[in-house]
C-alpha cells in the first residue's frame, strides 16, 4: 500500500466525515432545532454564497505562491485540520438556550416558535457558523485536491485508484448518519447528536493528522509506479516573486484557465451538480418525514437509518467495484450516461402514488447524484495535466484549477437549500413545523422537487457535456486519444 494514497485516503475520511454530518443534517438543525427564521436563513446563505464565491479562489491562489507555506499541501492539512473541527463543533452549540432546554424536557423537536431576538440569535449564529466552517473546509480542500493531482500527476490509472482509496474512505464515513439517526432519535434526543459530533471532530483530526504525516514533507520524493519521481508537497525554488507580480501572475494564469471551453464544461456541469447533492443531502431526511408514510420507516428506528446509510453508500460501494470500467471508459463518459439516466429517471414520477417505488427512485438518485460527483476530481486532475501540457508549463498549477472550480460550483450549495425552502414555504413547510400536520400541498410540493430536479438538472448537464467538453478515452500512457 503506497503511503501517498493511504495519505490521500486518511484525509478524505476526515473531511468526508464532517462534511456528511454537516450536509445531512444543518439545514434540518437550524429550521427545526434552533428555529431560524426563512428571513435570517435567507439571508445566512445569501451572505455564505459571496463568502463562498471569494474563499476559494483566495485559498487556491495562496497555495501557489512560490516560497509560501501554503505551498506545502501537507502542512496546510496539519496545521488547519485543528480550526476546522474547532468550527465544526461550534455549530452546534445552540446559542438560544429555549428550544434546546425545550427538546430535552419534551424529548421531541420544539413546537413553539422562539422569540425573534431567539431567532436572530440564531440567524447569527448559522451565519458565523457557515463562515468558519466553509473557510476552513476550503483551505484543506484545496489543498487536498492539489494532492490529488500532484499525486497522480499524468497517470490515468493511478487517478482511478487512488479516487478508490477515498471513496472506500466516504463508504466508512457515511455509517455515521445510521448510525446518528439511530441514537439521536432522528434528532429528538439533540445532546446524543452532539455528543456524536463531537466525537466525529476528533475521529476526524486524528486521521487529517496522520495522513498528513504519511504524505511525506515538502522535501521527501516518492516513487512513482513508473519509476519516475513525485514530489509530494511542492517546494519551489525559483526566486520568491513581489506582491505585483504575484497578482499580475494570477490574473494572467486565470484568464488561461477561464478561456479554455474544457475547463467551462466541467465547472458548469459541477454548479449543477453541487446543486442536485445538496438539494438530496440537505432535504432526505425531510423529504422521508413528509413524502412517506411514517409506518413505513418510522423516525428514530433502525429500519430508518437503514434506508439513509444505504442511500449514501451505494454510490459508493458502485464505485469502488467500477474501478476498471472508470479506467476503461473514462470518468467523462461515465458521468455523461448518467446525466441521461438521471434525466429518464425523473419520469418515475408518474408512479410516486406508491411509497415503495418513491424509495426505489431515491435509490436511483442517490446513486446517480453521489457516484458521480468524486468523479469531477478526476476530470479537474486530467484538466491540469492537459492544461500543463498545453501551455508548457514545468507543474501544473492545481490549487488555481480545483479553486477556480470551487468558485462556480460552491454558490450552489447555499442558492439550492434557498431555492427548495422557497417552495417549501409556499407549500406551508412552516405551518408543518409547528403543527406538524402534513398538507397534501406540502406532500405534493415535495414531490415534485424529488423527481423534478434530477429530470432538469440531469437534461442541463448532458446538454452543457454534449456541447462543451472534448471526450478522450483514457490510456495506459497518454489521457488525449480522442473517442
Amino acid at each position: 500500500m503506497r503511503k501517498p494514497l493511504l495519505s490521500i485516503g486518511l484525509s478524505q475520511f476526515g473531511l468526508s466525515i464532517l462534511q456528511t454530518l454537516f450536509m445531512f443534517y444543518y439545514v434540518k438543525v437550524y429550521l427545526n432545532q434552533f428555529h431560524v427564521s426563512s428571513k435570517w436563513f435567507n439571508i445566512a446563505q445569501t451572505l455564505f454564497m459571496f463568502w463562498n464565491t471569494i474563499n476559494d479562489p483566495l485559498f487556491g491562489y495562496l497555495q501557489e505562491i512560490r516560497g509560501s507555506w501554503l505551498n506545502n499541501r501537507l502542512l496546510v492539512i496539519k496545521t488547519l485540520s485543528p480550526f476546522l473541527v474547532g468550527s465544526f463543533i461550534f455549530m452546534w452549540i445552540p446559542w438560544s438556550s429555549a428550544p434546546y432546554q425545550s427538546a430535552i424536557e419534551n424529548n421531541i423537536t420544539t413546537t413553539v416558535r422562539p422569540e425573534e431576538s431567539k431567532s436572530n440569535m440564531e440567524g447569527v449564529h448559522l451565519i458565523l457558523s457557515l463562515f468558519l466552517y466553509d473557510a476552513f473546509f476550503s483551505a484543506i480542500g484545496v489543498a487536498w485536491g492539489a494532492l490529488f493531482a500532484d499525486t497522480t500527476q499524468n497517470q490515468p490509472l493511478l487517478k482511478v485508484k487512488a479516487l478508490k482509496y477515498s471513496q472506500i474512505a466516504i463508504l466508512v464515513s457515511a455509517s455515521s448518519i445510521a448510525m446518528t439517526e439511530k441514537m439521536s432519535n432522528s434528532l429528538k434526543n439533540f445532546p446524543v447528536f452532539q455528543a456524536i459530533c463531537f466525537a466525529a471532530a476528533i475521529l476526524a483530526l486524528i486521521c487529517l493528522w496522520t495522513g498528513s504525516q504519511l504524505g511525506g514533507s515538502s522535501s521527501k520524493k516518492e516513487d512513482r509506479e513508473d519509476g519516475t519521481e513525485l514530489l509530494i508537497a511542492k517546494s519551489r525554488d525559483e526566486k520568491e516573486l513581489t506582491f505585483r507580480e504575484n497578482v499580475h501572475n494570477s490574473y494572467e494564469l486565470t484568464k488561461q484557465i477561464l478561456s479554455q471551453r474544457q475547463f467551462l464544461a466541467i465547472v458548469i456541469t459541477n454548479f449543477f451538480h453541487t446543486a442536485r447533492s445538496v438539494a438530496h443531502m440537505n432535504f432526505a431526511s425531510i423529504i422521508t418525514d413528509v413524502v412517506l408514510p411514517g409506518d413505513i420507516i418510522p423516525s428514530g428506528s433502525t429500519r430508518r437509518g437503514l434506508f439513509f446509510l444505504l442511500l449514501i453508500i451505494a454510490p459508493q460501494i458502485a464505485l469502488i467495484f467500477n474501478e476498471n470500467l472508470i479506467g476503461r471508459i473514462g470518468a467523462v463518459n461515465v458521468a455523461f450516461y448518467s446525466y441521461i439516466a438521471s434525466f429518464l429517471s425523473g419520469f418515475m414520477i408518474l408512479l410516486s402514488h406508491n411509497p415503495y417505488l418513491i424509495m426505489v427512485f431515491m435509490f436511483i438518485d442517490s446513486i446517480t447524484v453521489h457516484m458521480i460527483a468524486p468523479l469531477f476530481n478526476i476530470l479537474l486532475s486530467d484538466f491540469v495535466d492537459d492544461d500543463a501540457r498545453k501551455n508548457k508549463r514545468p507543474d501544473g498549477i492545481a490549487s488555481i484549477i480545483f479553486s477556480l472550480n470551487a468558485v462556480f460550483a460552491k454558490p450552489a450549495q447555499s442558492i439550492a437549500p434557498v431555492i427548495v425552502v422557497y417552495f417549501l414555504d409556499q407549500a406551508g413547510y412552516q405551518n408543518y413545523l409547528t403543527t406538524k400536520v402534513n398538507s397534501a400541498e406540502l406532500k405534493h410540493m415535495m414531490t415534485l422537487i424529488l423527481f423534478m430536479t434530477p429530470l432538469v438538472i440531469g437534461g442541463i448537464q448532458y446538454l452543457v457535456l454534449k456541447s462543451m467538453y472534448n471526450f478522450r478515452r483514457p490510456n495506459n500512457n497518454r489521457n488525449t486519444h480522442v473517442i
